[in-house]
């Protein structure tokens, strides 16, 4: 297919979304091409934005197992981007945040302890500022909030790795099925291997009883 007045219509809407959940990108395709193949269309419009150090990446939410779509730039790096985006306090809060985060045995962080962050010296946010801005990062994937906690959302995981891998190298664990790094996941309690909830779905489909891929011992059925 050639590229055309189509595709744009669908890079303009990611473009102005940023990201969108697979359900809503396929419902345009469909609108759009007549089919639900997002990956093929997807990826000719990757073709594309190749020469404009850009692309549009296909991740999924740790928590909550739903696809997105997300625009990234291959090239921007997440200091640059942040600087325009957020105010100087509320990019500190938003470091203080990962950082609770990934250095946490658990990888979330409590809603209370969020805001406690405010009293950093380099945040200087209201606990109200604090809210609306979470808040705000929450709808933009950039966090998730689920049960009083927040985990690192899908957008984060897309077009913040680099920064991730530069300054948590020594706290970063990859997801034994996938390769992939994982923020949140499933333990094994024997050689505590982590699995992303996703894909531990997909083993247990075809494997019964779920044993860990690493060390082969049963995982429990609640797993």
């Amino acid at each position: 297919m050639v590229y055309g007045q189509k595709h744009k219509i669908l890079l303009q809407t990611f473009m102005h979304e940023g990201l969108l959940d697979e359900n809503k990108a396929k419902d345009l395709v469909i609108q759009l091409f007549g089919n639900d193949n997002v990956s093929v269309i997807v990826n000719q419009i990757n073709e594309q934005l190749q020469v404009l150090n850009m692309l549009i990446k296909k991740v999924q939410c740790e928590i909550t197992s739903q696809v997105y779509w997300v625009v990234i730039s291959t090239v921007l790096d997440e200091v640059t981007r942040f600087q325009t985006e957020f105010s100087k306090a509320q990019l500190a809060l938003l470091r203080h945040v990962f950082s609770e985060i990934i250095t946490s045995n658990n990888r979330c962080i409590q809603s209370t302890v969020c805001l406690n962050l405010c009293s950093s010296a380099d945040v200087k946010l209201s606990k109200t500022e604090a809210e609306e801005f979470l808040g705000d990062i929450v709808t933009r994937k950039w966090l998730v909030y689920k049960d009083g906690f927040y985990f690192i959302g899908p957008r984060s995981i897309t077009e913040l790795m680099p920064y991730f891998r530069a300054t948590y190298e020594d706290n970063l664990s990859t997801c034994c099925l996938c390769k992939q790094v994982i923020f949140y996941g499933k333990k094994c309690g024997n050689c505590e291997s982590l699995l992303h909830l996703f894909c531990l779905q997909r083993y247990a489909m075809i494997h019964n009883p779920m044993k860990c891929p690493t060390c082969n011992i049963v995982l429990p059925d609640d797993e």
